[in-house]
């Protein structure tokens, strides 16, 4: 009796794997938001790095899922 599991497409299934490798800032009104550079890991996009917006703790060298990678997050501006 064979019980190997189904290949799952975790880039379909779950999202495009992105590392930290960068913690920018943090942003939103009161810094719940934190500004990081991500590497993503797998898909079209593999290789490219992006700014993103997290919500919650966040650490270089996590792995975030996202559900895209064509957005980029607007760069933080310094305040008056």
């Amino acid at each position: 009796m064979d019980v190997s599991q189904p290949q799952v497409d975790v880039v379909r299934e779950f999202g495009f794997p992105a590392e930290v490798i960068q913690i920018v800032g943090r942003t939103g009104v009161t810094g719940e938001i934190t500004q990081v550079r991500v590497r993503v890991l797998e898909g079209r996009d593999k290789g490219r790095i992006i700014t993103r917006n997290v919500k919650g703790p966040v650490r270089i060298g996590d792995i975030l899922m996202l559900r895209e990678t064509e957005r980029e997050a607007r760069k933080l501006s310094t305040r008056r």
